[in-house]
């Protein structure tokens, strides 16, 4: 009887507010991704003027901690970022409001998108290898098949808006992993150019791939697109699993509009790492219904309008 009890226990703790109750032990690890709703920090940067100048939309001391708060409650060991300012603006960041938590590594790099933001990663683990070359072209890619969007009229952009993140994490166990960070093309209009920078992304792990067939590769972030779209339909073709489609797991919206746009997708090298049940879409506070992100001031307490997502994996590799 005491060995159905304790049996019980442990599943009543594997249900509770949906989360599992894991052992963080040595060899587990957590990695997260959080689109941060332009993190602006308040140093000037000239190059960023007119319209889009940083100072006036720097973020505010109110929902860097909110930020924050988010971050220290997911607690990731690898936690991917979207839309940082700058290596400088997220240093700040994390030096002023998640002190503590470890993260002694970050890569932040600049990819020449005109609006001011890029990728970056925040480690408790080595990283290495980090790459986004800027303005990667994205018409010289095939399409093959149908069901393909057509470009929008006088859309003539041939390049990628901004470049995934590439960085390569090793974690105390040894295990060995590639991330890439993505942000792809917002807007429903624009699923040509979405579909076009998928499969420019696969040619970048395919040369990932073609050095390291057995390399443990995850592609996470803001996609910018529903599970259904071909550009997703791009990375099932190349072999990535999207690890929220696992039909154990509730899939969550991951935008506060309600849409399902950000993904952990694992070729399945890495897949077999992955801790089943360990899929969260963390929730945070959104606006009330009246509120216009167009004119309205972003809440202090509203972190973002895209909330993190996490997994947990075993720092060894199964076969």
């Amino acid at each position: 009887m005491l060995k159905f009890s304790c049996i019980m226990v442990g599943l009543m703790a594997l249900l509770v507010d949906g989360e599992p109750s894991l052992d963080r032990g040595p060899s587990t690890f957590r990695v997260a991704s959080y689109n941060m709703l332009n993190l602006f920090d308040h140093e000037d940067d000239p190059a960023i003027t007119g319209d889009i100048d940083d100072l006036p939309i720097a973020t505010t001391d109110g929902r860097c901690r909110s930020l924050a708060a988010a971050i220290r409650e997911v607690d990731a060991d690898v936690l991917a970022l979207q839309e940082i300012e700058s290596a400088a603006c997220l240093e700040w960041f994390r030096d002023t409001y998640l002190d503590g938590m470890g993260y002694d590594h970050l890569v932040s790099l600049d990819v020449g998108y005109y609006r001011g933001v890029e990728n970056a990663v925040l480690s408790r683990f080595p990283l290495s290898g980090a790459s986004a070359p800027p303005m990667i072209p994205i018409d010289d890619v095939v399409r093959h098949g149908g069901g393909w969007a057509d470009p929008v009229e006088g859309d003539d952009t041939t390049t990628y808006q901004r470049t995934p993140l590439r960085v390569d994490v090793k974690t105390p166990s040894g295990y060995e992993m590639t991330l890439f960070v993505v942000h792809h093309k917002s807007g429903y209009s624009y699923r040509h150019r979405r579909e076009g920078e998928a499969l420019k992304l696969v040619e970048l792990v395919d040369a990932v791939r073609a050095g390291d067939p057995d390399r443990n590769i995850i592609l996470l972030g803001d996609f910018n697109a529903a599970p259904w779209d071909r550009s997703m339909d791009v990375y099932r073709d190349a072999g990535f699993i999207d690890v929220f489609a696992d039909p154990s797991v509730e899939r969550a919206r991951t935008h506060e509009s309600n849409r399902t746009i950000d993904f952990i997708l694992m070729n399945s090298a890495a897949h077999r790492e992955l801790i089943p049940g360990s899929q969260k879409v963390h929730e945070t506070k959104s606006p009330p219904e009246n509120y216009d992100w167009r004119t309205d001031p972003r809440p202090d307490e509203c972190p973002s309008d895209h909330r993190p997502i996490w997994i947990e994996m075993t720092g060894s590799d199964r076969t």
